[in-house]
């Protein structure tokens, strides 16, 4: 069984965050023992995380808001409160992974680094590897002078600096050149549009796991008297968003400006496009980041969807799957959100990666209706499982695998 080389870890420090300064401290050991219900490969891995998270949280210290201690206090802090403070990466395994008592229990010498980056790109590097380095497509429609005749454009300057900074962190673009006239023209029309579904569809057609879409349309604003001389300003406000393509999700909404004004006021249109979009590309990057981190670190909402379903095979699984670590919020943290012609639609919240998910999932076995309830994963895509449901005879041998619930 692998042992993750790197793991983004995720445990609150409050304190650490309202410093005024990002620091960096040395690395250190620390030896600590991780849990994950059941005895199965993907429980050992789980147990592997937990121990990371345990290793970081005793290096760089968590911060609790009394006033929010409630009922099931500890899941809502898991969801809520987290955030990255530190990594974590395994030494050696001392001892495991052991059953115990249907757990899988790990102890293990960790190294954790308890910085927060100086530089928000290392940073940037760990969280889209964690993510998979997810496939995306880029495309900005511009237009320098909106007052002429001629239509806003794409591909043109302020998209090829975008493109160019994304490449420098080795962002994966997919080449649209490569692709047919019909999905050029779909995505180049969902841009213009702002229509989000339309883009994500579009994305996907490239295989793309995010779609990022942005309009800048350059207009000339109040003229500014320098020693007797008139000025002009040019205003040209850069709008992105950014949409996951399997899930139609919104990940980032921003209208970004140039950071510099006294660049805007030399020049040309065409400049003040180059202007935007070169001193904004850091922030853009580093927004979509941000959304990774968030989703990574408080768990991430993954679409899977189980066929085929009924409300009695859904209920089964949800009863399952609320035991494992990795479901956060309960119930809630396994949601039939549609059940139709027996597909069910769940929402799935998730502490792990979805390979993690996966793994949990084939492994599951329910007992259902004399039976035994499994799971078949039959595709996955950056943000979405689909999986095929099979009733098994029970072994004679072997007891249930879980207490079957009632039917509805």
């Amino acid at each position: 069984m692998k042992i993750p080389g790197f793991a983004m870890c995720v445990i609150a420090s409050l304190a650490v965050a309202a410093a005024a300064q990002p620091t960096s401290e040395p690395s250190r050991r620390i030896v600590v023992t991780g849990r994950a219900e059941g005895v199965t490969p993907a429980a050992a891995e789980e147990a592997r995380l937990d121990a990371l998270r345990v290793a970081v949280q005793n290096v760089c210290g968590s911060f609790i808001n009394a006033q929010s201690e409630i009922e099931e206090f500890a899941l809502v802090r898991d969801k809520v409160l987290e955030q990255p403070v530190g990594f974590a990466r395994v030494v050696k395994v001392v001892r495991g992974p052991e059953a115990m008592e249907g757990f899988t229990q790990i102890t293990l010498e960790a190294e954790v680094f308890p910085a927060i980056f100086e530089r928000r790109w290392a940073e940037f590097a760990h969280i889209k590897q964690r993510e998979g380095n997810p496939r995306m497509v880029l495309i900005v429609v511009e237009d320098d002078d909106p007052t002429d005749l001629n239509p806003p454009v794409v591909n043109g300057i302020a998209q090829r600096e975008l493109e160019d900074f994304f490449l420098k962190h080795d962002v994966r673009l997919m080449d649209k050149d490569i692709s047919d006239e019909v999905r050029r023209r779909d995505l180049e029309l969902a841009a213009r549009s702002g229509d989000d579904s339309k883009a994500a569809a579009a994305g996907a057609a490239f295989k793309a796991d995010v779609v990022v879409v942005g309009q800048v349309e350059v207009r000339q604003g109040s003229s500014v008297f320098l020693e007797g001389r008139e000025i002009k300003r040019w205003d040209a406000p850069l709008s992105i968003r950014v949409i996951q393509t399997d899930s139609g999700a919104v990940l980032v909404s921003r209208n970004y400006a140039a950071a510099d004004v006294r660049s805007t006021a030399l020049g040309t249109a065409r400049d003040a496009l180059i202007a935007v979009a070169r001193q904004r590309a850091p922030d853009i990057l580093s927004d979509i980041g941000e959304a990774w981190r968030k989703r990574a670190t408080a768990g991430r909402t993954i679409q899977v969807t189980f066929e085929p379903c009924t409300r009695s095979r859904f209920k089964a699984l949800q009863a399952a799957m609320i035991a494992h670590k990795g479901v956060t919020g309960g119930a809630d943290g396994f949601a039939l959100r549609e059940l139709e012609n027996q597909v069910a639609a769940v929402e799935v919240n998730w502490k792990y990666d979805l390979s993690q998910l996966a793994d949990r999932l084939e492994e599951l076995s329910v007992a259902f209706e004399g039976g035994v309830l499994r799971c078949e994963i039959a595709g996955q895509s950056a943000n979405r499982l689909t999986v095929r449901l099979r009733v098994e005879p029970a072994s004679p041998t072997s007891g249930p695998a879980a207490s079957e619930p009632t039917a509805p």
